[in-house]
């Protein structure tokens, strides 16, 4: 009771600490680190100021080292392929498993959302509260921890949290040292409050067995998958629907009157704690959150949501200056997590928009503020000498401003924060900077300094803080202190103060927010340019695949500027690699058939006779179609039986799930008629009936029949010769060009895949550049490629078919109803560049001010090419 109260005091006098957010263990979690608009660690409440008694503040919350408004996740679905493969569900004996774009796609909050600036945000506010994940079911009497090859009953208190590694066991978390350490810390723990039931004494990690463990979960997910992959479809759709319900229930909420939806609002499931990069706390263990720890913001004048049966809310508030729900403090670094509303609710687009307006308006003043900043660099007063130093080094190279940590915290640091160790002088003007930024994600560059003051400071910083030398774990920007004071970093809400004189809000972060801005803008520019310096004509062509390769190295540039790396999982990257070349052979083998067929029944030499180009348009490429393709036999082969056999899987699987379907509807019609049911519901009732395969026997016929199709296509590979009734020449040639465009796709995604591996897209997408920004460039290309590939005109026929089709076609959606983008884009794909999420959360980016369609010229700032920021380790390749 008195650790509640303690909470509660401590969030009465800091409403603003930041929840962490380096736990790749989120997509379990349900709602979204917070950070004030500052580049800084310290909360606005607790901000110094600029002259006098400079001192430092810290939250606590070792990942928001910069204090950025950032999720650094793998945001992105075209990133998806890249998560770690643990990351399939980890919890199945304790409820099911959030996805991770629920929490990542709403995560970044302005200060006021969450401190509160005094003005009143709404009136009336009435939700449900959090949901709660289902309480841990204990494994089997038979299924048990083994130490030293023996096995341990353990209570369920302990087993949970052994369950927590079990199932880790084979993911790149298991192989962690300090993973390793910190569970076994906490496990035992666990132990000494909850005790094996045979008293075996448990001393060594080395001498745990969790195999017996880890083979049940996987056979509760292998059954769930079996469970899905049986059920009659009405029924899996019944199923999928009472749950969408559910969510639906607690998600609603009336703000002022009108419906809006919550964001995620599940409570994050006890587990591990996973960090991102070397995290010194990975490994500990996440522990349930009981109702009592959670304070729920609530309209006064209505009855607030019921607490689970057994319980109470720690507290009830009714805080109108902010927007969060609901929020409680994790225990592994003691930060507050917040339910808010959706990311496509009025309370967060307005709040977007204005964070990006915000850095356009940098633009109007950006020089007279690096115009003082140059000035500065030659004060003779040490503090705006280091300021401005510390200013241009944001500016020009997008470092975050950061702050130091504790102890107990990750050793992450920013351009404030930068200790001299980190620092290596190269004459005659570059600087070696090397240490652990956000997220303890490696920063290493040598960076040239092309102002000689900025250099000959640094030079001096490095030396002394003008009255004692220092070593290498003194921090390079020192605050000013009296004589024989311990060293402290600058704080960077000293900077902060430094730029918000030049206009309101102006921040480290806003500035980073600019140049990635500015930066992608001015690279978006110079996408034709750059398409025809590649090195092959395939890469010089202009088509949706190369275009989205330029997006993506532009994407991967800012990203690289901004020091949004990730943590390459190479088992899953090489995995997601091997699908795509899988792929690439696929479509290879088919024209392999298709040309085998062709050169059946035709000569080569008299196919280039009978068909000219001046009468076909396939003719000119004739080199290519009949061009041998070098394909191994024995890969030929593995891959036709695996043709065979995915084939004969699928072809089962629709039988056994058509008569599953059939039988679930047998059963409803037996339960209507037994029941109730008004004559007129039955008469309207529509019953599904069964198509294709219908019976065991037809089933059975045509597997023999893909049997004989597998020899003949062993007679086919060694024969080389098609056994086809005919071939159509134009067809087939056509179907073979189609095919190696096929290829040239995959190729791109090839690419694309191995140039992004090591960097997070979505971080730098999601907050540092202006969405609007890709939605010009998308109508902009879009209507390109409209006029380069004019469509050819229709049959008679076919446009019959077609006006007869659009008669009972739905029109398209309304941009301004629909809940996402709706940019009716003809040739671009939307999904490829905007997630569903993001298609949501960045709705207002396709209307511009005055809520007319974002016109396809639309820019950031003007010039944008003049104001790009690079780094050399991000030139594109």
């Amino acid at each position: 009771m008195a650790d509640a109260e303690r909470e509660r005091d401590d969030l009465k006098r800091d409403p603003v600490k930041q929840e962490d957010d380096s736990d790749e263990d989120m997509p379990l979690s349900v709602v979204q680190s917070q950070a004030s608009d500052s580049d800084s660690d310290v909360p606005i409440s607790q901000q110094t100021s600029v002259r006098g008694d400079i001192h430092e503040e810290h939250d606590g919350d070792e990942d928001h080292d910069e204090g950025d408004e950032e999720d650094d996740s793998d945001d992105e679905e075209d990133e998806a392929e890249e998560e770690d493969d643990d990351e399939e569900g980890d919890a199945p004996l304790a409820g099911k498993k959030r996805k991770r774009s629920n929490r990542k796609s709403s995560s970044q909050r302005s200060k006021s959302d969450i401190e509160g600036g005094g003005e009143q945000r709404w009136t009336t506010l009435i939700h449900k509260g959090p949901k709660f994940p289902e309480p841990y079911t204990p494994l089997p009497k038979d299924v048990m921890l083994k130490y030293d090859g023996h096995p341990v009953p353990l209570p369920p208190e302990s087993e949970e949290v052994a369950m927590f590694y079990a199932v880790k066991l084979e993911s790149q978390h298991a192989s962690n040292p300090i993973f390793n350490r910190n569970f076994f810390e906490d496990f035992c723990g666990y132990l000494k409050q909850y005790p094996p039931k045979d008293g075996t004494k448990i001393q060594k990690f080395e001498k745990l067995d969790f195999r017996d463990m880890y083979n049940y979960w996987m056979s509760l997910k292998v059954a769930e998958a079996e469970r899905k992959k049986s059920m009659a479809p009405s029924m899996r759709k019944a199923e999928l629907a009472a749950r969408r319900a559910i969510d639906n229930e607690y998600k609603l909420c009336l703000v002022d009157g009108i419906e809006q939806k919550a964001g995620n609002v599940t409570v994050e499931p006890p587990g591990l704690f996973l960090g991102r990069g070397a995290h010194p706390k990975a490994g500990r263990v996440k522990t349930r959150i009981q109702p009592e720890q959670i304070t729920i913001n609530h309209s006064a004048d209505h009855p607030p949501p019921k607490p689970p049966k057994g319980h109470s809310w720690g507290e009830v508030v009714e805080r109108k200056d902010v927007t969060w729900l609901a929020l409680w403090r994790e225990n592994i670094n003691g930060g507050f997590k917040y339910v808010f509303l959706d990311a496509s609710s009025t309370f967060k687009t307005e709040s977007d928009r204005e964070k990006f307006e915000k850095a356009r308006r940098l633009d109007t003043c950006v020089k007279q503020v690096r115009a003082d900043v140059l000035k500065n660099l030659r004060s003779k007063d040490r503090l705006d000498q280091m300021i401005a130093t510390i200013v241009w080094l944001i500016d020009n190279f997008s470092l975050r401003a950061g702050n130091e940590k504790g102890e107990d915290e990750a050793e992450t640091y920013g351009v404030c924060s930068l200790r001299c160790g980190h620092a290596t002088l190269i004459p005659p003007n570059q600087l070696n900077l090397s240490f652990l930024g956000k997220d303890s994600m490696k920063f290493e560059e040598t960076l040239t300094i092309t102002n000689p003051h900025v250099y000959k400071n640094i030079t001096s910083f490095l030396k002394s803080d003008g009255h004692q030398k220092k070593g290498p774990d003194d921090p390079i920007f020192a605050a000013p202190k009296a004589r024989g004071d311990k060293m402290t970093p600058l704080p960077p809400d000293v900077v902060n103060q430094f730029l918000g004189r030049y206009m309101k809000g102006l921040s480290a972060k806003v500035f980073r927010t600019y140049n990635a801005s500015a930066t992608f803008q001015g690279l978006l520019d110079e996408t034709e340019e750059w398409l025809a310096s590649r090195p092959t004509p395939q890469e010089r062509e202009i088509t949706p695949a190369n275009l989205r390769i330029a997006y993506n190295e532009a994407n991967r540039q800012v990203a690289i500027l901004c020091n949004h790396q990730k943590t390459v999982n190479h088992v899953t990257l090489n995995k997601s690699l091997d699908r795509t070349k899988d792929k690439i052979f696929a479509i290879k083998y088919d024209i392999y058939k298709e040309q085998q067929k062709l050169l059946t029944f035709n000569n080569a030499s008299e196919l280039k006779k009978e068909y000219l180009p001046k009468d076909h348009d396939f003719a000119k490429s004739w080199n290519l179609i009949l061009k041998r393709l070098d394909l191994d036999v024995s890969r030929i082969e593995e891959h036709e039986e695996h043709l065979i056999e995915a084939k004969k899987s699928r072809m089962t699987t629709a039988f056994e799930r058509q008569e599953s379907e059939r039988r679930f509807q047998e059963e409803q019609r037996k339960a209507e008629r037994s029941s109730k049911v008004k004559k007129e519901e039955k008469d309207n009732e529509e019953v599904k009936t069964s198509k294709g395969i219908t019976t065991k026997a037809e089933l059975q016929a045509e597997l023999k029949k893909l049997d004989a199709h597998l020899k003949i296509l062993q007679r086919e590979r060694k024969t080389n010769k098609s056994e086809a009734n005919s071939c159509n020449v134009p067809s087939t040639a056509r179907r073979i060009l189609s095919k190696y465009e096929a290829i040239k796709k995959q190729e791109a995604e090839l690419l694309n895949k191995n140039n992004t591996s090591d960097v997070s897209l979505g971080t730098s997408k999601m907050n540092y550049i202006d969405p609007r920004i890709t939605v010009a460039w998308l109508k902009k290309w879009d209507a390109k490629l409209q006029t380069m590939t004019p469509k050819k005109p229709a049959k008679a026929s076919e446009s019959n078919k077609k006006s007869s089709k659009t008669k009972t076609e739905e029109p398209p959606p309304d941009p301004a109803t629909s809940e996402k983008m709706e940019l009716n884009l003809q040739v671009m794909n939307i999904g490829q560049f905007f997630p569903m999420t993001l298609q949501k959360k960045f709705k207002w980016a396709s209307f511009d001010e005055k809520g007319k369609p974002l016109p396809s010229n639309w820019s950031f700032v003007k010039d944008a090419r003049k104001k790009m920021r690079t780094l050399g380790s991000a030139e594109r390749k």
